[in-house]
């Protein structure tokens, strides 16, 4: 048998290479012009999502103004029995009541209230016998002492506090100091 030859078809001639232009005005960015033109699909969300965070953040100041005004809640809950007792002692003062009773009435809301306030974070800056340190002391006068160490506090005026270890009231103190001539 006989083999039948089929014709054969042409190749289609070679093109040369398409240019790095010819494929840009031919991809995505040939849509630009018509797709700048259209009215943004999202442009909805991207509107209810600004609303919604312009909201957010004025829920956010709300409830930051909230917690300040309200920060010193508790504190002022537990120094309210202090201040009770000390109003009692007052009163009782006004009553004519025996005065050692008085002042052990006010010993006890003393105590009451640096309790509450050391639960709070709040300590008393150390000052008598120590030596002086401009951090925690501010030197409102001098002792002249023979027998004391200068730059050792000698009493205190004022006491000073500070807040979980920051300084919120320096004691006010004198300070020793050696005779002069």
């Amino acid at each position: 048998m006989e083999k039948e030859e089929k014709p054969r078809e042409k190749a289609a001639p070679l093109s040369p290479p398409e240019s790095a232009a010819d494929e840009v005005r031919r991809g995505p960015v040939a849509d630009l012009p018509k797709k700048l033109a259209e009215p943004e699909p999202y442009r909805d969300e991207f509107l209810r999502a600004k609303a919604e965070l312009a909201n957010a953040k004025k829920r956010f100041e709300k409830d930051r103004l909230e917690i300040i005004k309200f920060a010193n809640e508790r504190i002022i809950s537990d120094v309210l029995p202090a201040m009770d007792n000390l109003d009692r002692a007052m009163a009782s003062i006004a009553e004519g009541h025996d005065v050692m009773k008085v002042l052990e009435g006010l010993k006890i809301a003393q105590k009451e209230l640096h309790q509450a306030l050391e639960q709070h974070g709040v300590q008393v800056v150390k000052s008598v016998g120590e030596h002086f340190d401009p951090r925690f002391h501010e030197a409102v006068g001098v002792v002249e002492d023979e027998k004391t160490e200068e730059g050792r506090v000698m009493d205190e005026i004022q006491r000073g506090y500070l807040l979980n270890g920051r300084l919120l009231r320096p004691s006010r103190v004198r300070v020793a100091q050696k005779k002069e001539g």
